[in-house]
C-alpha cells in the first residue's frame, strides 16, 4: 500500500479479492487445510460460503483493519448465522501487546453479544438454550472449532 512504511513495503494489501483462486486451492489440494480471511467486506459472505462448500477451508477471525466494532458485529453475525459455530471468532494478529489486550477485550464482548442475539431468537420460538450449550459455543468459537478443523 505504502511502500514508504519500512521494513514491511507498506503492510497490508486493499483490495476486493476474486475467490475464484481459494475455491480452486481448496478443491485441487483437498487434504491440504486453509485458514482464510479477508479484508474487504464484499469478500466475506463467499467466504462464509467457500467454508461452508470446502472440509479444507476454515474462517478465523478478522483482518486488522476489520478490528473496529461494527464490523466484528456484522461479520460474526454472518458467520454465526451462515456456518454456526464452524469458525473461529477472533484470533491474535496483533503486532504489539496493548493492541492484543484491547482487540481480544471489545471482541469477546461483541461476539458475545452476537451470541446472545442468536439465543434470544432461539427463545422466542420456544427453544431455550442450556448453559452446557453456551459454554459448548463459546469454547468452539474462541478454538473449539479451529482444533476441530485441524484434527480432520
Amino acid at each position: 500500500v505504502n511502500p514508504d512504511l519500512a521494513p514491511c513495503n507498506g503492510g497490508d494489501g486493499v483490495e476486493v479479492v476474486d475467490t475464484k483462486f481459494l475455491q480452486s486451492l481448496c478443491r485441487k489440494f483437498a487434504d491440504v487445510k486453509f485458514l482464510v480471511t479477508f479484508l474487504a467486506r464484499s469478500n466475506q459472505h463467499e467466504a462464509c460460503v467457500l467454508s461452508n462448500k470446502f472440509r479444507n477451508c476454515h474462517l478465523y477471525g478478522c483482518w486488522w483493519f476489520c478490528n473496529n466494532p461494527s464490523i466484528i458485529e456484522e461479520i460474526t453475525n454472518m458467520r454465526i448465522e451462515m456456518l454456526g459455530t464452524a469458525f473461529t471468532a477472533q484470533h491474535s494478529d496483533a503486532r504489539v501487546i496493548d493492541q492484543l489486550i484491547y482487540k481480544w477485550d471489545h471482541s469477546r464482548n461483541i461476539i458475545g453479544k452476537c451470541l446472545i442475539k442468536r439465543y434470544k431468537e432461539l427463545q422466542k420460538v420456544g427453544y431455550f438454550v442450556s448453559k452446557n450449550q453456551i459454554q459448548r459455543d463459546v469454547q468452539l468459537l474462541f478454538g473449539g472449532s479451529f482444533e476441530e478443523f485441524m484434527a480432520k
